[in-house]
């Protein structure tokens, strides 16, 4: 936990900001405990009641979380109302599959990005175990809707973020790949596979941009299948697609 001190004693909205910003950024992960008091004061040199001061504040924003005698910890997002309250709303919108596409070229490039900046080893090899089920599978000839689903959602696990992860969820559950026919031929399965054998790759060596163009790539080449001749409409919702 790198930290730098703040520019003013007895100012503690740096001290915010910046574990803010470590929360933000994965550097801390929900359900890491904060160093005690006595040894922030230290490193951020203020008095141990600013340090108060600024858990309190951190506290106020559900950021973390004071437990009796255990210390402060980053608090755990409540996964499951997030789901549900997200899911609600996509479910009463019906949004139309552009709708999905765009909302994921915006965000799973970034987290391929994140899961290469913050990935750990025990992220890695989830990752690439869950890739070694879908290439065996390809090869068996199976359904691989279920192991795309699981890899996307792992490389979102290791960005670190949360919310991310929940969000990437709900939008492959809505978009079930299983319904576009397309998708499940042996030559869309190999062409997936190389896909994100390309992205496993950028994001167990750590590099960043690759991994982001690797993920942006591949969404591409899925939505430009989906949208290939006149059967999938840009208006039609994810149950339309079957």
């Amino acid at each position: 936990m790198e930290v730098r001190p703040v520019s003013r004693k007895g100012i503690y909205g740096d001290i915010v900001l910046q574990i803010q910003g470590m929360i933000d950024r994965g550097e801390l992960r929900p359900g890491d405990r904060l160093p005690p008091e006595r040894t922030l004061a230290g490193m951020f040199e203020v008095s141990r009641n600013t340090v108060r001061e600024a858990i309190k504040a951190l506290a106020e924003k559900d950021m973390v979380e004071s437990r009796q005698g255990a210390g402060t910890y980053v608090r755990e997002v409540d996964g499951e109302r997030f789901v549900s309250t997200l899911a609600g709303i996509i479910m009463r919108g019906r949004p139309a599959l552009r709708d999905i596409f765009e909302v994921r070229r915006l965000i799973e490039p970034e987290i391929a990005a994140l899961a290469a900046r913050h990935a750990a080893p025990r992220d890695i090899a989830r990752i690439e175990a869950a890739f070694a089920d879908q290439e065996r599978a390809v090869r068996a000839g199976e359904p691989t809707a279920d192991h795309d689903l699981l890899l996307h959602g792992l490389l979102a696990e290791a960005a670190g973020n949360v919310i991310l992860c929940e969000m990437v969820k709900v939008l492959h559950e809505d978009f079930n790949q299983s319904r576009v026919e397309g998708l499940q031929s042996r030559e869309r399965q190999e062409a997936s596979l190389a896909a994100h054998r390309a992205i496993v790759e950028a994001v167990r060596g750590g590099h960043v941009m690759q991994a982001e163009k690797a993920m942006r790539d591949h969404l591409e080449e899925i939505e430009a299948i989906v949208f290939a001749g006149s059967r999938y409409s840009g208006h039609q919702t994810p149950s339309e697609v079957s």
